[in-house]
């Protein structure tokens, strides 16, 4: 087993061991999800910090890592905010600021899914994908 190899798989049993002691701990089922949502969402913004940083300043994939981890960043903000309404059983008003964060969200992820899009469109994927739709059918 090399070094990487070793890495992932004490990843893996703290991971299991710590959704194991989740479910033990919290006996109510939407507190154990919110608290494994949020958990998976911090590891998630960890590993996108990460690979943005080992990006080049500069590049468009560096600027669409940025645009996933400002995703991450309010979805894991919805959580925690979800898990206070849940732990306070806050009503009203306390509860919109959940549905701004999430909407933030998604239109991070439209945004970024269309600069994506565009820069298909930049470097012309599409000719070569419709030649190897011919030569399929050619044989």
């Amino acid at each position: 087993m090399n070094k990487d190899q070793g890495k992932l798989f004490t990843a893996f049993l703290a991971v299991l061991f710590g959704v194991l002691a989740l479910i033990f701990l919290l006996p109510v089922a939407e507190l154990t999800i919110g608290f494994l949502s949020l958990t998976f969402g911090i590891v998630a913004i960890m590993w996108t910090v990460r690979a943005r940083n080992n990006l080049s300043v500069g590049t468009s994939l560096r600027s669409y890592t940025s645009y996933f981890l400002l995703s991450l960043i309010f979805i894991v903000l919805f959580s925690i905010w979800d898990i206070l309404i849940f732990l306070f059983q806050w009503q009203g008003g306390l509860i919109y600021p959940r549905y701004f964060l999430i909407t933030f969200s998604y239109l991070v992820f439209t945004f970024a899914s269309y600069k994506i899009l565009y820069l298909g469109k930049q470097f012309g994927f599409q000719p070569q994908v419709k030649k190897m739709k011919l030569k399929k059918k050619k044989k």
